[in-house]
C-alpha cells in the first residue's frame, strides 16, 4: 500500500469518526430577542388595547430582562379614547422544564414609567386637543392604575408553553383560565 493510499484511507477514515460522533447542538434559550405583541382587555368599563415592541434578554444563569415600548389605548365608555405610552422593564427569572417555560419577573426592580399622553373626543362639542383638567386628571389616575396594576402581576410565575425553539425564534403560549389563548414570538438578534 503506497503512503498516498494510506493517508487517503486515513482521512476518510477520520472524516467518519467525524460525522459520527458529531452531534447537532439543539438550540438554546439564552440570548438576545426582539419582538412585538399586542392584546386587549376590558376593565373598570374601559376597552384597552396595548401593543408592545421590545427586547427579551435570557441569559445562562436564568436571569432575563423584558424591555418594551407600551402602547395603551383606552377606549372610554362613552368613546373617548386615550392613548398611553410606557416604558417597560423587567427584569426576571426564567427556567426551562420540557416544554414549559417558567416565567416571573422581579417586583422590586420592576419599572413602568409613562412616557406620553394623548386624548382623542368624540364628542362634537369637545373637539379640543387638550383635555379639561377633569380628563386630565381621571387620565393620570387610570395610567398610575394601569402601572399598579401590572406591577401587582409582575411577580407571579407564567407557566408558558415552550411552542417553537430554533436558532432564529423562540415562540411560547399562555392558556388564561377563561380558556383563551395567547402567543408570543421572540426572534433571535444575530
Amino acid at each position: 500500500m503506497t503512503n498516498i493510499t494510506k493517508y487517503l484511507l486515513w482521512g476518510a477514515a477520520v472524516v467518519l469518526l467525524a460525522a459520527c460522533c458529531m452531534k447537532q447542538a439543539e438550540p438554546q434559550v439564552e440570548g438576545h430577542y426582539t419582538y412585538e405583541h399586542a392584546f386587549n382587555y376590558d376593565y373598570l368599563g374601559n376597552h384597552f388595547d396595548v401593543s408592545e415592541t421590545g427586547t427579551m434578554d435570557f441569559y445562562v444563569d436564568g436571569s432575563g430582562l423584558d424591555s418594551a415600548q407600551q402602547v395603551y389605548t383606552v377606549t372610554r365608555p362613552e368613546g373617548d379614547t386615550v392613548t398611553y405610552v410606557f416604558n417597560y422593564v423587567s427584569p426576571s427569572h426564567w427556567s426551562l422544564d420540557a416544554d414549559t417555560f417558567f416565567f416571573a419577573g422581579i417586583k422590586e426592580s420592576f419599572r413602568m414609567e409613562l412616557m406620553e399622553t394623548t386624548y382623542s373626543s368624540t364628542t362634537a362639542e369637545r373637539r379640543s386637543p387638550s383635555p379639561t383638567l377633569g380628563e386630565e386628571l381621571d387620565s393620570k389616575k387610570l395610567a398610575e392604575e394601569i402601572i399598579t396594576l401590572v406591577g401587582g402581576s409582575i411577580d407571579y410565575q407564567y407557566k408558558f408553553h415552550l411552542d417553537t425553539l430554533t436558532a432564529e425564534k423562540l415562540q411560547w403560549s399562555f392558556t388564561y383560565r377563561d380558556g383563551h389563548s395567547d402567543t408570543w414570538e421572540f426572534y433571535r438578534s444575530k
